[in-house]
């Protein structure tokens, strides 16, 4: 099976090609320019590389985040488009699954995703299994949910790590650089749901844990 997967929720974004579980070639989406300008193009070069086009995908797959809504909006748009146009699943996988996914095989991992007004998205993972649910917590809520040693990945840890280290000490170890979400593990994760389910998701949305707050302006 042939899968393309992508993953927009960040500053970095992601781009990867795998056939039948094996990673043909994986691309990144440079920082310094929106990802809707470079999504397609790199979808297209992704896929002449290896002799193919958009109608040979069998699996389109998408991050969900959580992370920048608008660039999860985008990589959302571009994936219905394409399976949309080709009839084929489209499969959905959330951004920080893929982050411990890749980390967090053999030992315990915990994701850090900036939600805003001074809150975190937090999810642990402790060898292959999920210890905490993701959810938005504040910084000092860490000292109650990591009662272990635990490498802290994610897209601004390195923003977060002097916080992080000050109110837990030895139990946080931090990566030498930022750690975004991959998109051939977001494929992972989509292939494994679309065996399961026996299909492509119905519904495909944002992983967006508090409600969207709008203001009516009054005329």
């Amino acid at each position: 099976m042939i899968t393309l997967a992508f993953d927009t929720s960040g500053p970095v974004g992601s781009v990867a090609l795998r056939r039948d579980g094996r990673l043909l070639g994986e691309r990144t989406l440079d920082t310094q320019q929106h990802h809707s300008s470079l999504l397609l193009p790199t979808i297209d070069e992704l896929l002449r590389a290896d002799g193919l086009a958009p109608r040979d995908v069998e699996l389109w797959a998408i991050g969900l985040g959580p992370g920048s809504y608008t660039g999860i909006r985008v990589g959302i748009a571009a994936a219905k488009g394409f399976a949309l146009a080709h009839g084929r699943p489209l499969v959905g996988a959330g951004s920080v699954e893929a982050m411990l996914l890749e980390h967090g095989r053999n030992e315990v991992v915990a994701a850090v995703v900036d939600a805003r007004r001074e809150e975190i998205y937090f999810a642990l993972e402790s060898a292959g299994e999920h210890a905490v649910p993701l959810r938005i917590v504040s910084l000092d809520a860490l000292a109650g949910l990591v009662t272990a040693p635990a490498l802290f990945v994610g897209p601004e840890i390195k923003r977060y790590e002097p916080e992080i280290a000050r109110r837990l000490g030895p139990l946080a170890r931090f990566p030498k650089d930022n750690i975004h979400p991959r998109a051939t593990f977001v494929a992972e994760l989509a292939e494994r749901r679309l065996a399961a389910q026996h299909g492509g998701d119905e519904k495909v949305e944002p992983i967006y844990l508090r409600e969207t707050n709008f203001k009516k302006v009054k005329s």
